[in-house]
């Protein structure tokens, strides 16, 4: 059988360097202390855990983020995640769907991605593509998997340590066009290096509406490009950007127009419920889940993150709350490692 084309191969090293290096707690997230009230005044039957999700209100302010797809191997991965994501009434991202625009014609490519359709067919999808595809592109990706919204992926430290990757990253005027003219809301993430205040103004002015600010702590993207690439080393880059910590406590949300998610290295409903707590709206898993599949059932995983979601009521309820948005009044106290953050951009 003739070696398939090394952008559908990475599909599968990528996941199964991602296990590999998966790691099940993030210290970074010790770096934010609350103070929980010793008088919560409130019962686990008052929290709500609603959020406002590119402009529709769902259930719950978790959602699994992108993953994987791209090649036939990887269908029954995204079958499984989309059996998850129905189960527990949550968001799912599609992985990056470029192989969609340059292999469509291969057996599996499409599919890989049109099954998560097909196994959740009333369920929030997201598509996927990088920042330099065309908005005509973008529509197509849309399109393929009927997606109620859009991810536009910025990964230029992921792009640099691939052997194989892009050297170019002019991606504004680009970004721009395409939240202009794809019919549905648009999310712009970084891919595990964070962002910075800057850089959410700097989207804002784009048009962009949705931010995902995806830091370091999880999946590690420079480390598996690294361990793929046999030419050069990058392990200097390994800690590369800021961790999701930083990233909330720079941009900090509330002065925004656009809404905030946090994802990367979410290891816990703890993890979840800081990130709640200095200001996001959503917080994005990926790894967890993957980890999770990896070794046990669909079922099992199911009810894995059913007792997660209830964690996360409970913990809600610990700090003397009843949603989402009250979280934002909790207090809490910052390394001074996370605090340098507050002042420095």
């Amino acid at each position: 059988m003739p070696k398939q084309p090394i952008d559908l191969q990475r599909k599968l090293e990528h996941l199964f360097l991602a296990e590999k290096f998966y790691q099940t707690t993030n210290p970074t997230f010790e770096e934010l202390k609350l103070l929980p009230p010793a008088l919560p005044e409130t019962t686990i039957d008052q929290v709500q855990l609603t959020t406002t999700f590119c402009n529709q209100t769902l259930p719950t302010p978790l959602y699994i983020n992108a993953m994987t797809g791209g090649c036939a191997q990887v269908t029954a991965i995204n079958q499984k995640l989309a059996r998850v994501a129905a189960a527990l009434h949550l968001p799912l991202a599609v992985g990056s769907m470029s192989n969609y625009l340059k292999y469509a014609g291969i057996s599996g490519v499409s599919e890989s991605y049109e099954i998560v359709r097909q196994t959740n067919p009333h369920g929030f999808i997201l598509a996927n593509v990088s920042a330099h595809v065309s908005a005509t592109d973008a529509q197509k990706c849309v399109d393929l998997i009927q997606a109620q919204a859009l991810q536009i992926h910025v990964n230029a430290a992921q792009e640099m340590v691939m052997s194989e990757g892009n050297r170019g990253f002019v991606w504004q005027e680009n970004i721009r066009k395409i939240v202009q003219q794809v019919s549905v809301p648009v999310v712009v993430k970084e891919v595990g290096c964070g962002m910075t205040q800057k850089d959410v103004w700097h989207l804002e002015q784009l048009g962009v509406q949705n931010i995902d600010l995806a830091g370091r702590g999880g999946t590690n993207f420079v480390q598996i490009e690294n361990e793929r690439n046999h030419q050069q080393d990058y392990s200097f880059l390994q800690n590369w950007g800021l961790t999701t910590l930083e990233s909330l406590v720079n941009v900090v949300p509330k002065q925004h127009s656009a809404t905030i998610w946090a994802s990367g290295g979410i290891r816990s409903p703890l993890d979840a419920v800081k990130c709640l707590v200095l200001g996001a709206s959503a917080v994005g898993l990926a790894a967890p889940v993957l980890h999770q599949l990896n070794h046990h059932s669909v079922e099992h995983t199911i009810q894995y993150f059913h007792t997660w979601l209830q964690q996360l009521r409970e913990l809600v309820a610990l700090l003397g709350c009843q949603s989402i948005q009250d979280l934002t009044q909790v207090s809490y106290r910052l390394s001074p490692h996370l605090a340098q953050y507050q002042t420095q951009n």
